[in-house]
């Protein structure tokens, strides 16, 4: 129980820093303008490894092998995911980034119960339509939208319900620990977004990441926001490999960091 608790603190006290710390980062009117969202997904996991890594090999977890195709099916679904949702973040206003990131509960719900034959009681499902509502109400006023951000939107929408789906699904069927899997995926992500992130980058921004004017205020809120991506990755397999997608993860977390960040 107490280390439930603390995997659902940590996950939602680092989701919701990470937003407004990443906002700051890349925005062009008051942030540090770092505008490669894809890139920095990169750095993120490519730190991710690194600590997982150095974890293990400090006795503080056991390796453990995934088989090629489940880490590569999961690789490329992950990245796309956390590459659109910071990509989103970097288009879209904050209101319409949460908005996006609750309507992942609908689709998780709807993959679930065609393909995974999931029954869902009467009251989840009041619960699932409250919280969309409710945040719909509550942002309206924020709502800021354009093409290219409801393109993108919708991307995070369907790749990270797929991933958190598949999150739990290879955790249990393959019996690892949270940290084994991010071990086994995190440093393939990063190199895959660390390769093809600069030119997504460029195409999205008009803007070739060689051109980022770097200052020390700005690099030191590059690795906050790293550190706290690694917490967040850490945090984030805990729970989907303890809880429910939708039970736990996608109504109690993101209940909670929705009313956070609109705070």
């Amino acid at each position: 129980m107490a280390s439930d608790l603390f995997a659902w603190f940590l996950n939602v006290s680092t989701s919701v820093l990470i937003v407004f710390v990443n906002k700051v980062l890349m925005d062009n009117s008051w942030g540090y303008r770092f505008t490669f969202a894809t890139t920095l997904c990169s750095l993120h996991f490519i730190c991710c490894a690194i600590f997982v890594h150095a974890a293990q090999a400090l006795g503080l977890g056991t390796p453990a092998k995934l088989p090629w195709k489940e880490t590569m099916i999961f690789s490329v679904v992950a990245s796309v995911s956390i590459a659109s949702l910071n990509l989103s973040l970097l288009v879209n206003s904050v209101g319409f980034y949460q908005i996006s990131k609750l309507l992942i509960i609908p689709f998780v719900c709807l993959i679930e119960y065609v393909w995974l034959g999931k029954k869902f009681t009467t009251l989840t499902t009041m619960a699932i339509i409250t919280v969309v509502s409710g945040v719909a109400i509550v942002t309206v006023t924020d709502v800021a939208v354009n093409k290219l951000g409801l393109v993108i939107a919708a991307v995070s929408v369907v790749t990270s319900g797929s991933q958190q789906i598949l999150c739990g699904t290879i955790q249990r069927k393959f019996k690892l620990t949270s940290n084994q899997l991010l071990a086994n995926t995190a440093p393939m992500q990063g190199a895959m977004l660390l390769l093809i992130g600069p030119f997504i980058d460029q195409r999205i921004t008009g803007t070739w990441i060689g051109s980022f004017e770097y200052s020390l205020p700005a690099l030191q809120c590059l690795a906050l926001s790293c550190t706290i991506a690694v917490l967040v990755n850490v945090s984030q397999f805990m729970c989907l490999g303890k809880f429910s997608t939708v039970t736990f993860q996608r109504l109690l977390l993101s209940h909670t960091k929705a009313m956070l960040v609109l705070l």
